[in-house]
């Protein structure tokens, strides 16, 4: 199997892509808080943002599975192996962290709201993980990807198909409005958006599998047209396209716009000089997605008090402050309590 990916632990591309994305969903975030919004930001940034972050998670969770060592392993071999390792990684870095943060912003967050704080809403919010929408579909995303892999099938075509049916059920489960419990669509631990993720989660597999194909095809002249082409078809069909994984509302063209999208930024991931300060955002990531409501939402308060009307000038220094916030926020929290975005840590600091 030819792969150009590298035994490094960190790939510059990867996270130059999560921290571009980090950072549009920083404005995305400010422009819902502040309550001014730039539409043609929008119409571009909504293509891949936490979409992307999914592509990205099917591209290392099958490139780690399938290849040696972990794909040599039988289904014994796996499940006390490669799988309960990565079990014990969702588990300390995705789903305890999640529900501590959760645990952090409950009732801070339902105070700035103004709203009825109860007992069933204080654990469908921490423990059901209906907080933090993309952590808690991401880990039950990849746990239905781990039992697949327990088959040891080592073509990715095998796991493909199956991601795609546990899609258009979690689809058409938003668009009939289904709920497992009655007025809350995103409980138990947001399972719809995890459901649709899968169909991203399964590109970046198939991404990663004919990677170095892919690239042969997209040279400086196809990168370009098909560019160009992007930019024209967001323009006129952006009122058509649904690609929010996050509220549910995903349709075909919107499916295969982000897919565009998201190959579009790793080539300009790919070309970009490395830049420390995306490095850092990228390998950050955990840490700044717990921040991305709390502090634009905030700050927007704080703008609105001071400054009581509205301006895009505003909004973009808001954007920027709120970064700003939550980057020495992380700094902080990775010197002082570095185990809270991984608990991992605490094993390795009594070891």
């Amino acid at each position: 199997m030819n792969n150009t990916i590298t035994q490094k632990k960190d790939i510059y591309w990867i996270n130059a892509l999560k921290a571009i994305c980090m950072i549009f969903i920083y404005f995305g975030h400010s422009e819902l808080f502040y309550g001014v919004y730039i539409e043609p930001v929008d119409w571009f940034r909504l293509t891949f943002n936490t979409n992307a972050f999914f592509f990205v998670s099917g591209y290392l969770l099958f490139w780690k599975q399938l290849t040696s060592p972990r794909i040599n392993e039988n289904s014994h071999q796996f499940i006390k192996g490669g799988m309960k390792k990565t079990m014990i990684n969702i588990l300390y870095r995705i789903v305890i962290p999640s529900i501590l943060f959760s645990l952090i912003v409950f009732f801070p967050k339902n105070y700035l709201r103004g709203d009825t704080i109860t007992m069933k809403e204080f654990l469908y919010d921490t423990i059901g993980g209906t907080t933090c929408w993309f952590t808690s579909a991401l880990a039950v995303a990849e746990v239905i990807i781990l039992l697949l892999l327990i088959t040891r099938k080592k073509n990715i075509w095998f796991y493909v198909p199956f991601c795609m049916v546990f899609s258009v059920i979690g689809w058409w489960l938003a668009d009939k409005g289904i709920n497992l419990v009655k007025g809350i669509a995103s409980f138990p631990w947001q399972y719809k958006q995890a459901l649709i993720s899968l169909s991203y989660i399964a590109a970046g597999g198939v991404y990663w599998r004919y990677e170095t194909q892919i690239r042969n095809i997209l040279n400086k002249w196809v990168l370009a047209i098909l560019t160009i082409a992007f930019i024209i078809v967001v323009i006129l069909f952006h009122d058509r396209m649904k690609f929010i994984t996050s509220l549910n509302q995903i349709n075909l063209l919107g499916f295969v716009v982000t897919i565009w999208a998201t190959v579009l930024l790793i080539e300009l991931c790919r070309f970009i000089p490395e830049i420390k300060a995306l490095s850092i955002i990228g390998q950050n990531t955990m840490g700044y997605y717990f921040l991305s409501g709390a502090i634009p939402n905030i700050l927007g308060l704080l703008v609105l008090k001071f400054v009581p009307f509205l301006h895009w000038g505003i909004l973009l220094l808001l954007w920027v402050l709120s970064f700003i916030v939550a980057t020495f926020l992380i700094k902080a929290i990775n010197r002082w309590i570095p185990w809270f975005f991984d608990l991992r840590l605490l094993k390795t600091k009594k070891m």
